[in-house]
């Protein structure tokens, strides 16, 4: 083969070329042809191969038309574009190759043609169903298949996704496989997880008679199949409807069939765990978990397709257990207790990481960052989670669920279900116990005791040493020391100065509510004596904020106001208000736990955006809403207090004692964050610094990638100069990009993937249920389509459908959930969903006239019931 000819096509089996040559799908089929997977034979046209064609389209005016047009009239110019690349003629280069192709198959060979571009099939990008796929085609055919597939990549649909993920639409680049074509008996996909339960241990597979096509468009309700791949079990069969079929017919082309063997099972035992050691035998040659396409033609298994599975839940390594092994559960806190979907960055892991070894050494008295099983907190890459196993160990699981809808009622309720022998940790409970407190116990006893006679003073006394606290953090952060040692310095004495402090009162305000609780009974009117409490510090920051709107003038919208802020016009009582809020509370803002998140001083815009949707709101100004539910807190308080001394005046001593405890410190609850972030703040600025230093000598190409690194690192960097800290950024980002993908993080997952999810509800009256593929709830305005170009679907609306191929993709973009009449799990809409983080509901008989258009409705992705709200 010459050398032209190299770059322009490869054959399988037998080549190696790269994905920016041959593609997602080409490399996949070269990769696992030279792998000995089962692959049928074929060769690539590579992106080369199509250069004069795109070369010719970019000097046209369809082509300027094309680059200028806005989302409204994308439809048409791509339109336009595909017509005008349509009538380009194949070159004398591309026939010489072509004829190349050809000669290692026999003349009535049958071809699948598919498109293949580098944007697709990759880890974070699907591409599902955008590009192009023509099935039986004859060698005579051949050239308009190559055609077709080629046009694909110019369609509205491949170039709307484009834009929402992120590639650059403007450079469209296709290679195309051409296939000897299976004619297969049975067909579908399968996955090497489970995609509703992100069970690293099942498989799932889809499968319909004849080719594939149904299924994977999801134009039919497969049958769907569960198998367990550590056992080598089929858990799970579930019969699907299989409406139609597409089969191969021997001159070409291809015939649909009604309702064949529709009440038949398609797979059998040996053929499940046959595809099961297939899938599995994928996933360990790619590394990463694989979503395949494969087919039966007289009772032989192929594999068609294998591309990484772009929506699932991954685990860093440290976090998953072998298959088969002991299991752990865990806890995200990060997505809990913070409400952050997006992982810490590479800095901020780094850093929590060493502040939980300070403070593992001070409460457990030793370092709990080092094994996994012998601890409750961990922090992994991005996260930080509770050893729930651990937590069984120590408070059992009835206690732990007991505690936990304070924090995620969703998440005791799938815990709940759980058998608890199957994830209790071998770990001694006397590990888990809190040892480095126990010395310091008598002091922190005598505290609460003195808060509880004298609360006023004792605040008065906290206060003061915070402020101290504040002064001694700057004066650590000024010393010119491995960025290491100030951060070890400053968490240390928090936790000393801050913490010992603060969370013994916040401990002893809740027990002392608790107290309270138990005092008044099931009286609803105890949850007022929670009301608007004074010395929580986010409370604080809210009312400074609103106070700062009530001096705004009257008239103006949000980019005035912006500029104005900008340029210092504003009223000086006002700037003075705002100058106080941004020096009281600038260190903080949205993902502030992360040292990778800006700061509201860093940005103002959103800020502002929040000072004007509060300047321009009805209602009561909330620090006259704060005031009247203090006092009526005060009122509630009197009642009881009342009603409890007519019985027991001892008993309402205590009860006063109790709410003067709790409705001194009960706000206290926000002050250890707030300290923690002020840390955080203060080691920023000297990491942005850093990150200065390092660009301005060309090791970085922008301050922000510094939290690419960890601390450790960028203290490195300062001795060693040959550090690539470019490569270093890149390689700690790769999982922390994958992790991001994931839209809603769930809040328990286990050492294998698993995450549990609450019981459904039983179905009420107005209230549908189907199959949960996507998880997530969402409410919204029901709109019904039979066809995709029927009408518009606008953000947030609730698509609902009989199904969708690849030519709804565009409404994806805007849905709030999708509700289908058919489908399967692993179908085009379903894995669409998924990586939009869309919930969708599938298998809903009759779905499409269930609800006018209009119909408020809730949608359960998790549960897979649909409520009519209105």
């Amino acid at each position: 083969m010459i050398s032209e000819m190299s770059k322009s096509i490869y054959f399988f089996p037998g080549d190696a070329a790269t994905l920016d040559e041959v593609g997602g799908k080409g490399l996949s089929l070269l990769e696992g042809s030279r792998a000995s997977l089962p692959v049928p034979p074929g060769c690539i046209l590579t992106v080369c191969f199509f250069d004069a064609w795109l070369s010719q389209l970019k000097a046209t005016t369809a082509w300027k038309r094309f680059l200028e047009a806005k989302t409204g009239v994308l439809t048409d110019a791509c339109e336009v574009l595909k017509q005008t690349a349509a009538g380009f003629p194949f070159t004398k280069d591309q026939e010489r190759i072509l004829a190349e192709a050809l000669q290692g198959f026999d003349a009535d060979t049958l071809f699948a043609v598919r498109s293949s571009s580098p944007h697709e099939d990759l880890e974070g990008a699907s591409f599902a169903g955008g590009y192009e796929t023509v099935l039986g085609v004859t060698p005579e055919r051949l050239r308009d298949a190559i055609k077709r597939c080629f046009l694909s990549a110019l369609d509205h649909r491949v170039v709307m996704y484009m834009r929402a993920t992120g590639f650059d639409a403007t450079d469209p680049k296709i290679a195309v496989v051409v296939q000897k074509q299976i004619a297969s008996g049975i067909s579908g996909v399968g996955f090497s997880l489970n995609p509703v339960t992100n069970n690293y241990d099942d498989a799932v597979f889809n499968a319909n008679w004849g080719l594939g096509e149904t299924v994977v468009a999801g134009l039919v309700t497969p049958d769907t199949f569960t198998v367990d791949k550590v056992r080598g079990e089929v858990k799970e069969v579930v019969i699907g409807s299989k409406e139609h079929s597409i089969w191969l017919t021997p001159k070409g082309g291809t015939e649909e069939k009604k309702h064949y063997r529709s009440t038949d099972r398609t797979l059998s035992q040996t053929q499940l765990i046959e595809l099961a050691r297939l899938v599995t035998h994928v996933e360990r040659i790619y590394g990463m978990p694989m979503d395949i396409e494969w087919a039966y033609e007289r009772n032989r298994l192929y594999l068609l397709q294998a591309r990484p599975i772009t929506a699932y839940v991954p685990l860093a390594p440290d976090m998953v257990t072998k298959p088969g092994g002991k299991k752990r559960l865990y806890f995200d806190v990060t997505a809990t207790a913070q409400g952050m979907t997006e992982p810490l960055s590479k800095m901020g892991t780094s850093l929590f990481r060493r502040l939980l070894k300070i403070v593992g050494r001070l409460v457990f008295a030793r370092d709990v960052t080092k094994n996994i099983d012998t601890t409750i907190p961990w922090i992994s890459d991005g996260k930080l989670f509770f050893n729930v196993s651990n937590g069984f160990a120590l408070v059992s699981k009835s206690n732990l669920v007991e505690f936990m809808p304070a924090i995620d009622p969703l998440g005791a309720k799938a815990i709940a279900q759980l058998d608890e022998h199957e994830y209790a940790s071998p770990a001694w409970r006397v590990m888990l116990l809190p040892f480095g407190l126990l010395f310091k116990l008598p002091s922190i006893l005598l505290f609460i005791r003195s808060a509880r006679k004298n609360s006023e003073e004792v605040h008065r006394w906290v206060q003061e040493r915070l402020l101290i606290f504040e002064a001694e953090a700057k004066r650590i952060a000024e010393k010119d020391a491995p960025l290491e040692e100030v951060w070890e310095e400053l968490t240390y004495q928090m936790f000393l100065q801050v913490f010992l402090r603060t969370v013994p009162l916040t401990v002893a305000a809740r027990r002392a509510l608790g107290r309270m609780k138990l005092a008044v009974g099931d009286d609803p009117a105890a949850a007022k004596l929670e009301r608007a409490l004074p010395h929580n510090v986010t409370t604080e920051m809210g009312l400074a904020l609103a106070h700062v709107a009530t001096l705004l003038p009257d008239g103006l919208d949000a980019t005035q106001l912006q500029k104005m802020f900008t340029e210092r016009a504003l009223p000086e009582k006002c700037l003075r208000a705002w100058q106080l809020f941004l020096d009281s509370y600038g260190f903080r803002g949205a993902s502030e736990i992360d040292v990778a998140a800006p700061r509201y001083r860093d940005n103002l815009k959103p800020l502002v955006e929040l000072l004007f949707a509060i300047k321009n709101s009805t209602g009561e100004n909330p620090q006259e809403t704060f005031d009247r539910n203090g006092r009526e807190r005060r009122n509630v308080f009197e009642s009881f207090l009342k009603k409890i001394r007519a019985r027991d005046p001892r008993a309402a001593d205590e009860f006063a004692k109790d709410f003067l405890l709790f409705e001194m410190f009960g706000g206290y609850r926000e002050t250890h964050k707030k300290y923690l972030i002020f840390i955080v703040a203060i080691l920023r600025q000297k990491i942005l610094s850093r990150g200065g230093e390092l660009v301005s000598k060309n090791r970085l190409d922008s301050v922000e990638h510094v939290f690419d690194l960890t601390i450790e690192q960028l203290d490195a960097s300062r001795h060693d100069t040959s550090m690539d800290l470019r490569k270093l950024a890149r390689e700690n980002t790769i999982f922390l990009k994958r992790l991001a993908r994931v839209k809603k993080p769930p809040t328990v997952i286990d050492s294998r993937g698993f995450i549990p999810r609450p019981p459904a509800p039983p179905i009420r009256e107005g209230e549908y249920a189907g199959t949960g593929v996507s998880a997530g709830v969402a409410r919204g305005r029901i709109k019904v389509f039979h066809a995709p170009d029927e009408k518009n679907l606008f953000k947030g609306e609730i698509l609902v459908a009989r199904a969708t191929d690849p030519g709804w993709t565009p409404l994806f973009v805007n849905a709030g959930a999708i509700i289908l009449e058919v489908g399967g799990s692993l179908q085009h809409g379903a894995l669409v969903a998924r990586e939009y983080g869309v919930p969708c509901v599938a298998g809903v008989e009759n779905a499409t006239t269930l609800w006018p258009d209009g119909t408020l409705a809730e949608v359960d992705g998790y549960t897979g019931v649909i409520r009519a709200i209105e």
